[in-house]
């Protein structure tokens, strides 16, 4: 009995951990745009804060960063309150923030920023951190048009 339970609870992770249609649907759709606009909730104010930021998108998620070593305040809001919403074209997704530690995974999300942003690119020749910032994945919740 508690194998079975264990299986289930497996299971159910697994599924959650996907983004569902509508999420997986609406990440394809904005995908290509150059910036996305982050919604936190102020740490200090409790008000709403909007700001454009580039993004990615990278298995499900919406993945930002923050750059000034994390001394920007969408980043120390986003810490204080990981509920987040991002607005990308005609959607708004419901995400939840996780910040990005791992050194691997690090290096791995620079590589997908500079890959889409030939001006990161081209600046980190001559030294620039443009596209290297605290890596912070978005994890879709809902999405809304």
């Amino acid at each position: 009995m508690r194998a079975l339970a264990a299986a289930l609870v497996l299971v159910a992770l697994a599924a959650a951990a996907r983004p569902t249609a509508d999420v997986a649907d609406a990440l394809a759709r904005v995908k290509d745009r150059s910036t996305l606009d982050i919604i936190t909730i102020g740490r200090k104010t409790g008000k709403r804060h909007t700001r454009p930021i580039w993004f990615v998108v990278d298995d499900g998620h919406l993945v930002v960063q923050a750059g000034r070593d994390g001394k920007t305040d969408w980043y120390q809001n986003l810490k204080k309150n990981p509920d987040v919403t991002a607005r990308a074209g005609d959607y708004a997704f419901r995400t939840h923030a996780t910040l990005v530690t791992d050194p691997a995974e690090v290096e791995r999300i620079h590589k997908l920023f500079l890959a889409k942003y030939t001006s990161a690119w081209l600046l980190s020749f001559v030294g620039s951190s443009i596209g290297r910032g605290l890596p912070v994945e978005l994890t879709p919740e809902s999405v809304s048009r």
